[in-house]
Formats: C-alpha cells, sequence, structure tokens
C-alpha cells in the first residue's frame, strides 16, 4: 500500500521497486589467497557481487569458537583486507598479462600514456594493501579502471557491521 501511494504521490516514470539481494558467503581467514580455507572459491564468488557487506565479530563467547582463537576485529579487518588486496593484484597482473600479449600480437598499437598511470597507481596501492575505493583517482583514470579492471573486489563499496553482544553494547 505505501509503495502504491508513494507512486501515485511521486508518479515516478517507472514503477519498478528497488530490489537488493544479499548473500551471504562464508568467512576468509588468512592465507586465502593462496588457497587456505575456502580460499579462492570464497574470492571468486565476492568478485561477482556489486558490493560488499563486511560484518566484524566483537564480542567474545567461549562457546562461538573463532578462527583466530581471540577476538580482534581490528586484526580480522586488516587480515580481510590483505587477502582482498591480494586477490585483486593476482587479478590485475592476469589482466595486465592478457593486455602484453595483445600488445604483442598488434605491435603497431600503442597504449595510451593513462594506461601505464592507473596499473603504477593499482599496483602500488594492492602493494601497501590500500583498497583501490580508497585512491585518489580523476575522471579519466576512474573511467580506464573500470574497462581494464572491473572485477577488482576493493573497487566495489563496502559496509562494515560490527556484531555485539548485548553486554559489550552497553559497555561501548
Amino acid at each position: 500500500q505505501r509503495y502504491n501511494y508513494l507512486c501515485e504521490l511521486w508518479n515516478p516514470p517507472s514503477k519498478w521497486p528497488a530490489y537488493l539481494q544479499i548473500t551471504d558467503i562464508a568467512g576468509l581467514i588468512k592465507g586465502a589467497s593462496e588457497g587456505a580455507g575456502l580460499g579462492n572459491a570464497f574470492l571468486s564468488h565476492i568478485q561477482a557481487v556489486d558490493g560488499l557487506y563486511h560484518v566484524v565479530r566483537a564480542f567474545d563467547n567461549p562457546e562461538v569458537v573463532h578462527v583466530e582463537d581471540t577476538v580482534d576485529p581490528i586484526r580480522d579487518m586488516e587480515t580481510i583486507t590483505f587477502e582482498l588486496c591480494r586477490k585483486d593484484q593476482a587479478y590485475v597482473e592476469s589482466c595486465k598479462n592478457k593486455k602484453d600479449l595483445e600488445m604483442k600480437k598488434n605491435p603497431k598499437d600503442k597504449l595510451p600514456p593513462i594506461y601505464f598511470v592507473v596499473m603504477e597507481k593499482v599496483a602500488k596501492l594492492l602493494e601497501d594493501n590500500i583498497p583501490l575505493r580508497n585512491g585518489d583517482w580523476n575522471a579519466e583514470e576512474v573511467a580506464k579502471l573500470n574497462e581494464l579492471i572491473p572485477q577488482c573486489i576493493t573497487l566495489k563499496p563496502i559496509v562494515y557491521l560490527v556484531n555485539l553482544d548485548a553486554k559489550s553494547f552497553r559497555r561501548r
């Protein structure tokens, strides 16, 4: 009813309701980019999504075992960032190798200077474990990123969610 009322009130050009599909994918552990745990299967699943909700555990409960044996949300966020950057490094390297192969097949073709600027910035950010979405990009570089490496996980928007128990929430 509310949706229909709003459509009548605002008369939008399209009356398709927004849709959000959320898929829970098992947690990522240290070494996943090298195949540990669910490893590359996990990383391939999240490479196909449009955005990420990253749930970080911040409560201690002896009945809920943590993979690292201790609860440390900052460490967990750093681990995830590291693993995602390593996965993106591998993806960027494969894209770069494909582009190099194309250039060898067509020696008359030349890559534009923006290609080298973008790829150099990408390599530096990922090496420093900085997600690509946090880079300082101009409009031309963003267009080149979307053209060259559209499936980079660290380009995707992310929302961090903190999983607390009631005691921790009251304590703040």
